[in-house]
């Protein structure tokens, strides 16, 4: 008699027990790598938005202190002295703690010229501190422009701005000192995410306790310092800190001198929540073999033919393939495991079938902004007596707001609209409106009359659904005559040549008013004439600049806005002079809020003809 070998029912328990054992543990493998790769990319993605924001936070900053100096500039550069408006502009300012001027000597040594400061004398010794380093912030200022600088470890920062008069040859540097404790505290304060503001040779301005004054290269060495010429503006990547401890970077240059913000993350840390998932992982497991054992005792057929569906399926998981399911009919633990695994398999699926849709749609919609952004012209731009500067920000990944100008013969025309909404629908509309302006622009009519075919237009594309304000007008090269029609939009406001510029002194041209584009298709469209004199200036703009909110989602309104407007416009300024103001002014009530509307501006301005 053949000598019998192991019980059928122990291979049975051995099959039922290494098989789940063997292809579980596989999937666990597959998906604690998915989990981890996919829980770095979500730290990068975090800090890189933290670093990101932190990096707008500084520029904004470090703006508003040069927008608050930049007339002190101006009043030196014309007079060569400071007058009493710098002096009560500086005094006014509770951030700034002195401003110095250096001009360079015969020998191109820079020497003090001029200063300003709120403790008389400290500003002395801070020079006399500084001397053996002053030679070397000069050539840097010398190479870069804009420097800067924080020599003493606290949150004083030192802004060197350089300034060169192309007609007098004449060159000068700005010393500003100024006082930013908010942002030196907030990179200081201990956190998971530890964040420094560095130089670009590393150098920490701002950091955790103890790591100002140091670089960056001592605690760890990102690639983007090694490679700083690429000038990359934001990434993040994996590196390892000069104590052994692995770490995920993320940086994001700020857009001032050579500042860039960069985050650093503990990867231990950042994957603890993997290392939850192993243990709770390995106690299922432990639960669910000790439960095949008992079973396997019971069963032979019926669970073998269903733990070989199971590892079937498995099997086709770990190559990838999430959509297959599992039919067992038995009502035991197994039959709870295929149910289980089907529910598991169904949601990896939709997952992934969710992330590749978020990832197309994105990808889309970055396709269409970079589209619509060939739809505006040049921000600055001088045509016959007419100088031109715009701005535009989007609210949304594609806006609805449009502004264009081009000359036609003897005149210049000045297009601006406002699409229903934003986003995709609207930006449909506006790219729908540059295609009609690009043939009717051929055809050398008046506004009124290119308003009427641009209606056309945009009703047979939107069918009524969308619609549009406009204002279009033509600036007549020989007799400075402008002539314009509205369809509903914000009436831009004229601004004649005065010494002592009031709010009453913005002129409205609201003389005419006509329907939205695509409201009616047949709509007429009446026009009207305003004389541009040498000097006058012409504000065009779109209704989400009043509408800006910021952090606690208070309107900027129009009374602020009609300030800044005023304010921008004195002293017989540039047209791209007057938008860089304008800009910083409705910057520092927004504070880094998300726009609610799309945010079209642009102003021209009639000068001598050259």
């Amino acid at each position: 008699m053949k000598k019998r070998g192991i019980s059928i029912r122990y291979k049975i328990l051995a099959l039922l027990t290494l098989l789940p054992l063997i292809t579980l543990s596989i999937y666990l493998v597959l998906a604690l790598r998915i989990f981890e790769d996919d829980k770095i990319a979500y730290v990068f993605d975090s800090s890189s938005n933290m670093s990101g924001t932190m990096a707008a936070q500084i520029k904004t900053q470090l703006n508003a202190v040069l927008g608050t100096t930049r007339p002190i500039f101006q009043d030196y550069l014309t007079t060569q002295k400071f007058s009493g408006v710098s002096d009560s502009i500086f005094m006014n300012e509770p951030d700034l703690e002195a401003l110095v001027v250096f001009t360079p000597d015969a020998q191109g040594v820079y020497q003090k010229n001029a200063l300003l400061e709120k403790v008389p004398g400290k500003t002395a010794g801070i020079i006399t501190s500084l001397r053996n380093n002053l030679p070397t912030y000069f050539t840097e200022v010398d190479r870069l422009r804009r420097v800067v600088k924080v020599p003493y470890n606290d949150d004083r920062v030192f802004i060197f701005e350089k300034v060169s008069d192309e007609a007098t040859k004449r060159t000068t540097v700005f010393m500003v000192i100024a006082r930013m404790s908010e942002a030196a505290e907030m990179f200081r304060t201990s956190m998971s995410q530890k964040m420094y503001l560095v130089s670009e040779e590393g150098l920490i301005l701002f950091g955790p306790e103890g790591t100002v004054g140091s670089r960056l290269q001592q605690i760890v060495n990102p690639a983007f310092l090694r490679n700083g010429a690429q000038q990359v503006a934001q990434g993040a990547e994996a590196a390892r800190s000069t104590s052994g401890v692995d770490l995920l970077v993320s940086y994001s240059r700020a857009g001032f001198g050579d500042l860039s913000v960069v985050t650093t993350v503990e990867k231990e840390k950042a994957l603890g929540a993997v290392q939850v998932l192993i243990r709770k992982s390995l106690i299922f497991f432990g639960i669910l073999i000790s439960v095949t054992v008992i079973l396997s005792l019971f069963a032979s057929s019926g669970i073998t033919q269903a733990l070989t569906s199971l590892f079937d399926a498995t099997k086709k998981v770990s190559e990838g393939d999430f959509n297959i399911r599992v039919d067992v009919k038995s009502n035991d633990e197994v039959g709870s495991l295929a149910d289980n695994f089907n529910i598991m398999a169904a949601e990896v699926s939709r997952l992934l079938e969710q992330t590749a849709e978020k990832a197309r749609m994105e990808s889309e919609l970055q396709t269409a902004k970079t589209v619509q952004e060939t739809l505006f012209p040049e921000t600055r731009a001088k045509i016959g007596p007419l100088a031109i500067a715009g701005y535009y920000e989007p609210a949304s990944e594609c806006g609805g707001d449009w502004w264009h100008y081009c000359k036609v013969e003897n005149k210049i025309f000045l297009w601006i609209g406002d699409a229903t909404g934003h986003g995709a629908p609207a930006a449909l509309i506006t790219s729908a409106a540059k295609s009609a302006s690009t043939i009717i622009e051929k055809l050398n009519i008046s506004p009124s009359k290119a308003l009427e075919l641009l209606n056309t237009s945009i009703y047979d594309v939107s069918k009524g659904r969308i619609m549009m304000t406009f204002f279009l007008a033509s600036f007549d090269l020989d007799t400075g005559e402008l002539v314009y029609c509205n369809a509903s939009h914000e009436a831009p406001f004229l601004i004649k040549k005065t010494d002592n510029l009031k709010k009453k002194d913005l002129i409205p041209l609201n003389e005419v008013n006509n329907p939205r584009l695509g409201q009616a298709r047949d709509s007429v469209y009446k026009q009207t004439s305003v004389q541009l004199e040498e000097g006058d200036a012409v504000f065009f703009y779109t209704d989400g600049i009043p509408d800006i909110q910021n952090q606690n989602q208070e309107a900027w309104g129009e009374r602020e806005f009609l300030k800044a407007l005023v304010a921008t416009h004195k002293g017989f300024q540039t047209p791209g002079e007057v938008v860089d103001q304008f800009v910083t002014t409705f910057q520092g009530h927004r504070q880094g809020a998300p726009l609610v509307d799309d945010v079209t501006f642009f102003v021209v301005k009639r000068e001598s003809q050259i």
